[in-house]
């Protein structure tokens, strides 16, 4: 099945889970992190916590090793990440190729993630694409509510001049595809953070296991 849009569209991607594969690069780097402050923290531990919010995330494994999660830890794990993104955090396959032939046939691209700025910036580095790639990077230091409400994409939809109907999202997790959905958007889930029936029962209109499938889905030649 493929997706018929009328053009021009826009495709909004999320970043974690999407463009690059990071969950695992975070928690190793911020085992790291607590190491650092003689705590013996493995990335085992951060596991629990994907996708609840950076208190949870870094302030329960602090709280397990009797430290104190503040800004200074925080700043801290961001600058180490800042540090090891090349090392750890790795694109998914065909991602760069992807946004550079969605981009090449006229399509506006933009990134809409619930991550803060400094860690998105970070990941975006590890892609290598030339600079403008992306009409519009948002992240969760751009508003106040985050995934699964619609804002993000919303605010994506006005930076990039179009409305949310011709907008197309890519998410890998169920609170973003709720958020495209809330959104009036129609939604592409990538299966790299959940199954294929946890993303349609969230709402998926379609669902890829690779992303260089989604190129023809968008395009309408599969």
């Amino acid at each position: 099945m493929t997706i018929q849009r009328t053009t021009p569209v826009a495709i909004l991607f999320d970043c974690d889970g999407v463009l690059v594969d990071s969950e695992p690069a975070m928690a190793e780097i911020s085992a790291l992190a607590y190491q650092d402050y003689g705590a013996p923290a493995t990335a085992d531990d951060f596991l629990p916590y994907i996708g609840q919010g950076e208190q949870d995330y870094f302030g329960q494994v602090a709280q397990k090793y009797g430290l104190v999660f503040d800004n200074t830890i925080r700043t801290h794990i961001y600058a180490k990440y800042i540090d090891l993104a090349q090392r750890y955090v790795r694109p998914f396959p065909g991602v760069q190729d992807l946004v550079l032939s969605l981009k090449a046939r006229g399509y506006r691209i933009a990134v809409a993630s619930s991550s803060e700025r400094i860690k998105v910036e970070a990941n975006l580095s590890v892609l290598s694409l030339p600079a403008q790639t992306f009409d519009t990077v948002l992240t969760g230091s751009d508003l106040e509510r985050k995934k699964p409400f619609p804002d993000i994409y919303l605010l994506a939809a006005e930076r990039l001049g179009v409305s949310p109907s011709d907008c197309l999202v890519i998410e890998d997790s169920t609170s973003g595809v709720i958020a495209g959905n809330a959104a009036h958007m129609v939604v592409i889930g990538f299966t790299s953070a959940h199954t294929a029936e946890e993303l349609r029962a969230a709402g998926a209109d379609f669902v890829v296991d690779d992303l260089r499938d989604v190129f023809d889905h968008v395009t309408g030649h599969q």
